[in-house]
């Protein structure tokens, strides 16, 4: 008996730490859960959903060219940005997504104010103050690419 009592009380204490940090399902539910979360717990969240896949969309406002660098090893890499326009969850929370692409081709038809949806991998969560930022690539991820994206 006393053997399944210490059992019940670990799996609750196991359920419990599980519950804290459940996992986002939609961009909402992540941008919520981000902007909700402490400093530490955000670093957790974004190794967490690193290289996971999410399907986001949003309004167009930029196509870009845009420069990854790292500092460390003096490397700079070209990609091009997708910038979509402010939007908001559910619960009001304020978020950007932003589509990142190494293929010019995949980005260069997409007009201002043309409605995107894609699916990709989350590369970086940022809140911004005024917005949370959501960075998701579209194409694998190399071990050089996931040092240039890692915060």
């Amino acid at each position: 008996m006393k053997n399944i009592l210490k059992s019940f009380f670990i799996g609750l204490i196991l359920l419990g730490s599980l519950s804290t940090f459940s996992y986002a399902e939609t961009i909402n539910d992540l941008v919520d859960q981000f902007k909700q979360a402490t400093d530490l717990k955000r670093q957790d969240i974004q190794a967490q959903y690193f290289g996971n896949e999410i399907s986001a969309s949003g309004i167009v406002a930029n196509v870009e060219e845009y420069n990854f660098f790292n500092e460390k090893k003096d490397m700079v890499k070209k990609y091009y940005r997708i910038v979509t326009e402010e939007q908001k969850t559910p619960n009001n929370t304020p978020y950007q997504v932003l589509f990142l692409s190494n293929d010019l081709s995949s980005v260069k038809d997409f007009a201002k104010g043309q409605t995107i949806t894609k699916s990709a991998k989350i590369i970086r969560i940022t809140d911004e103050r005024l917005n949370v930022s959501i960075w998701l690539y579209d194409g694998e991820i190399s071990a050089q690419e996931k040092e240039l994206f890692t915060q």
